[in-house]
C-alpha cells in the first residue's frame, strides 16, 4: 500500500506536471485541443482533491473558457497574444517579474537548483531557466523523489525531498506568480481575451499557497499565517472563514476574486470581518 508521503509527493508531481505541459506553447493538433478541454480539468480536479486543494471554482471558469476554443489555430492566437507577440503583455520567463529582466540573479539561482539535483530541460526544448514550464518540470522531479523513498520506506530522505521542493516554491513561483496572475487578468479584460489561461495561473497560485502551508515548509516560512480556526481545508467542505481568507489574499494582491463569491458556503459578514482584521497575521507575499 502506498504510503500518504508518497501518495501526496506524487500528486503533487502530478499537478506541476499538468500545469507545466498548460503553459508550453499549444501544439497544433486537434487532439492537443481536445485534452487542454477535457483531460487537462479533469486531471487537476482528481489531483486537487487528492491533496486537498479546493479548485472546483477555477476548473469550473476554466472548462467554460476552454470550450469557447473552437479550434486548434484560435489556441494558439490565444497563447502568442498573452505570451509571445510584442509587446508581450505577460512574461512566461518569470525573471521579468523577480529581478526585472533575463539573466539576473534569479536565473542563476535556478540554474544552480537544477544542476544540484541533475536536472535538464529537454534537448528540444529553447526555454531558458525561467518558463513557468521549466519549474513545473523540476518541481515534479523533486516530488516524484520524494515519492520513490517514501515509498522505499526512507521516509527522512523523503522529507528531505518535499523540504527541498518548498524552498523552491518560496524562492521563485511564490514570487512571481501573483504579478503574472495580475497580468493575465489585466490583459484578458483591457483586451476581451479568452481567460483559460488566468484560471490555469490561479490555480499555480493556489498550488504555492498550499505548498507554502505543507508541513515541510514550517521552517522555511516561520510564522506563516495559519488556517481559520475551524477550517475544514483538506478535510471537507470549504467554511466560510477558508472562503473569506482566499477572496482576502486575492483582493490584497489586487486580483480578482469575484467568483470566490459563488463557491457554496459563502458569508458576507464572515469576509467582511476578515477584511477588518487585515494583515494580522503573516501571509504569502
Amino acid at each position: 500500500m502506498t504510503s500518504p508521503t508518497a501518495a501526496t509527493a506524487y500528486a503533487r508531481r502530478d499537478l506541476w506536471l499538468c500545469l507545466a505541459r498548460a503553459f508550453a506553447p499549444p501544439a497544433t493538433g486537434p487532439d492537443y485541443l481536445a485534452s487542454f478541454r477535457a483531460d487537462l480539468p479533469e486531471d487537476l480536479a482528481a489531483i486537487g482533491d487528492e491533496i486537498g486543494m479546493h479548485l472546483g471554482a477555477e476548473i469550473a471558469g476554466f472548462r467554460a473558457a476552454a470550450a469557447r476554443i473552437a479550434a486548434p489555430m484560435d489556441l494558439q492566437r490565444l497563447y502568442a497574444a498573452l505570451f509571445l507577440t510584442p509587446p508581450t503583455p505577460v512574461m512566461v520567463n518569470t525573471c521579468f517579474y523577480i529581478d526585472g529582466g533575463l539573466k539576473g540573479a534569479s536565473e542563476q539561482g535556478l540554474e544552480q537548483a537544477y544542476a544540484r539535483h541533475g536536472f535538464q530541460r529537454h534537448t528540444h526544448f529553447s526555454d531558458l531557466n525561467d518558463t513557468v514550464g521549466v519549474q513545473g518540470d523540476f518541481l515534479a522531479l523533486l516530488y516524484d523523489r520524494a515519492g520513490d523513498k517514501a515509498t522505499a520506506g526512507d521516509d527522512i530522505a523523503a522529507r528531505a525531498y518535499l523540504a527541498e521542493a518548498e524552498a523552491f516554491i518560496a524562492d521563485f513561483p511564490c514570487r512571481w506568480i501573483t504579478p503574472l496572475l495580475r497580468d493575465l487578468e489585466t490583459v484578458c479584460r483591457s483586451h476581451d481575451l479568452n481567460q483559460a489561461y488566468a484560471h490555469l495561473a490561479r490555480i499555480i497560485w493556489l498550488a504555492v499557497e498550499s505548498a507554502m502551508k505543507a508541513p515541510e515548509s514550517a521552517g522555511i516560512k516561520d510564522g506563516m499565517a495559519q488556517l481559520p480556526a475551524g477550517s475544514a481545508r483538506g478535510i471537507g467542505a470549504l467554511t466560510a472563514a477558508d472562503l473569506a481568507e482566499i477572496a482576502y489574499r486575492l483582493e490584497r494582491d489586487g486580483l480578482s476574486w469575484g467568483h470566490v463569491t459563488l463557491h457554496e458556503g459563502w458569508d458576507d459578514a464572515v469576509f467582511a470581518a476578515r477584511q477588518v482584521k487585515g494583515e494580522g497575521v503573516e501571509t504569502v507575499d
